[in-house]
């Protein structure tokens, strides 16, 4: 026979007192007499009270739990981002979990349930395929804040880098040393930072005189295979690019290492530019050109901007860019000066 669970009333009636005085108790408060804790310590130990802490944390409206919500967990970008994040909650009492989305509307709305009940204290986007409107109202009612990724129109917090000044330095420098032909792999419209990015790579184009063609921009993806399947279609131009340029370090690793199977070494035969700086790039072979992101002060200052939103509904809204560097490797012919 499975015994009762004991409740909060059972240990009041075994301690004689009020359940508002257990519940003082429970609380750590100050304003019981040591009698009296040791009257409700005892009942508690007696009849082996667990407190419904669930039922606490939804009374109290707090659990010091935020949700990051990812697309995947596969990009090596994301890793540092949430160490920036984690690093900051900690700091301050809180605890991070993780929400995986794949990308999917379905999944992404599941998270979002437990914000709504109060099971976290607010989520931080690394991506959302939530239209503007869904997230300003979301945002509207909850601490929610977007890192890296935006959507546009949307009425939130959001850190990440200037993506359209960062691709328009990658495209000048590698037009500065020599390159006229360059392909573009981007995420297509997936991303708000694709966008962006290929927006920059086109309008330094025409700033340099330079004809655009649209057979060169690849809306493979960011991921590895992204980098194999831009590579194919490298492979099968008539005439090679001067120079790849693409939107993640992940797909830049993958393009390559394709390229060199096929006898084309970056670095002497075609040039190849990355995007995030991500752990691999720098010992990648040859180490890779990069535009580099700062993913852990995103990530900490990301986390700051929830804080604030938690401590203080009325924050208001803000758009933090942060400075990006280029890191300049063997993956790109550099021109000789004369």
């Amino acid at each position: 026979m499975v015994r009762d669970l004991a409740t909060i009333k059972d240990v009041a009636k075994l301690a004689g007192v009020s359940v508002a005085t257990v519940s003082r108790v429970l609380n750590q408060s100050t304003n019981v007499k040591p009698e009296t804790v040791k009257q409700v310590t005892k009942a508690i130990e007696a009849l082996d009270y667990h407190p419904n802490f669930l039922g606490r944390t939804l009374r109290r409206l707090e659990t010091r739990k935020i949700l990051v919500m990812v697309p995947t967990i596969s990009n090596q970008f994301y890793s540092r981002v949430i160490r920036g994040i984690q690093a900051t909650a900690f700091d301050h009492g809180y605890h991070v979990m993780l929400g995986i989305s794949g990308g999917e509307s379905e999944s992404e709305q599941q998270y979002i349930e437990m914000l709504r009940h109060k099971l976290v204290d607010g989520i931080i986007f690394l991506h959302s395929v939530m239209p503007a409107a869904e997230i300003s109202a979301l945002g509207g009612d909850c601490p929610v804040v977007f890192a890296c990724e935006q959507v546009r129109g949307a009425r939130v917090s959001l850190v990440s880098i200037n993506d359209y000044n960062a691709a328009s330095e990658a495209t000048a420098f590698l037009i500065q040393n020599g390159h006229q032909r360059i392909a573009f792999v981007s995420a297509g419209d997936l991303y708000a930072s694709s966008q962006l990015r290929t927006k920059g790579y086109q309008d330094t184009l025409k700033k340099y005189q330079i004809p655009f063609d649209a057979g060169l921009i690849l809306p493979e993806g960011l991921t590895f295979n992204a980098g194999v399947r831009a590579a194919e279609k490298i492979l099968r131009m008539k005439t090679l690019p001067d120079a790849v340029f693409l939107a993640s370090d992940t797909a830049a690793f993958s393009l390559i290492s394709q390229l060199r199977k096929a006898g084309i070494h970056a670095g002497k035969d075609i040039s190849v530019m990355g995007f995030d700086n991500t752990p691999t790039a720098e010992y990648f072979f040859p180490a890779l050109t990069t535009i580099s992101q700062p993913q852990f002060d995103i990530g900490k200052r990301a986390m700051e901007l929830l804080l604030d939103r938690i401590q203080d509904p009325q924050t208001p809204v803000t758009t933090e860019y942060l400075p990006y560097r280029l890191e300049i490797r063997d993956s790109v012919r550099i021109k000789q000066k004369s």
